[in-house]
This record gives C-alpha cells, structure tokens and sequence, in this order.
C-alpha cells in the first residue's frame, strides 16, 4: 500500500494525516544509525516523529524541549536520571522535561522498539547531548526515512 498523506495547504501545511502503520511498515531490519526516523510535523511550537530503535541509544538530554515518547511497537528499557531502568511495552507512554537524562535499550528477542515522539518545543537536531562525550563518536546517530525528513 503506497503512503498516504493528504496536505491542504494554505500558504503552509494546516492538517496532515498518517499511516502509522505504512510507516512503520517501511523501517528496514537493519540500520547503520541507532535510529531511523520520519518526520510527521517540524514547526517552532512542535516536532513530531516516528523512529525504530536500531541499537542501544546512550545517556543524552536535551536542552531546549520536553519529550513525549509512546512505544507503539515492541519492548524497551527505558532509563531516567538515576532511576534503574524501566521496561516499556507497546501502548506505554513515558513524558520528561528538558534537561533529563535518559537513555533506551532495545529488549533483546522483542519485537522492535517503534515510537512516536513529540518534542515541545521543536527539538534542533543538534539538540541531543550525550552525558559520556566518547558516545557521540560511536554510531552514527540518526538517518532519516526515504521520503521523510525535517522540513528545516
């Protein structure tokens, strides 16, 4: 089934609606990047996106943006701050402020962790800081979808 996403347009995008599952459908099984995602929205009041999590994505924060993340497939094991980790299962939702350090790790023999996040406001793509320097020269962070991407 092609993607489906009808725009009316009125000197900018007012609506726009998804196919959750076409786009979920079309991640591939493997990535070089710890994530890949596809952008659903990119203003300056929000961001939204859908990602697959390809390899465990290290302590980070961010400095400009709250985050939403709903795991809509598969298990993670999600960390806060100091907490131990929390293991989330499709249909949970977990919500942090700006400036909290968190981190992911896919489930091993679980289906693949696919969330949909939103960040208030918009998240930079350079707004990821990772609490550990040395993570951000290991894998490549993030690629985008084919056909989607930041409208910035």
């Amino acid at each position: 089934m092609q993607m489906q996403v009808w725009n009316i347009i009125m000197g900018k995008d007012i609506h726009n609606f998804f196919d959750l599952d076409e786009i979920k459908a079309r991640f591939p099984d493997a990535a070089d990047s710890v994530i890949v995602d596809a952008y659903l929205s990119d203003s300056e009041s929000a961001s939204s996106r859908v990602f697959r999590l390809y390899r465990p994505l290290p302590r980070h924060f961010h400095m400009n943006c709250d985050e939403h993340l709903l795991l809509l497939d598969g298990e993670a094991d999600f960390s806060l701050a100091d907490e131990p980790p929390r293991r989330l299962r499709a249909g949970q939702m977990v919500m942090f402020l700006r400036h909290v350090v968190h981190a992911i790790r896919p489930v091993e023999g679980a289906a693949p962790a696919i969330f949909l996040t939103v960040d208030t406001p918009r998240r930079a793509p350079d707004d990821v800081h990772f609490v550990d320097p040395a993570d951000e020269a290991g894998a490549r962070f993030v690629t985008h979808l084919a056909g989607y991407g930041s409208r910035r």
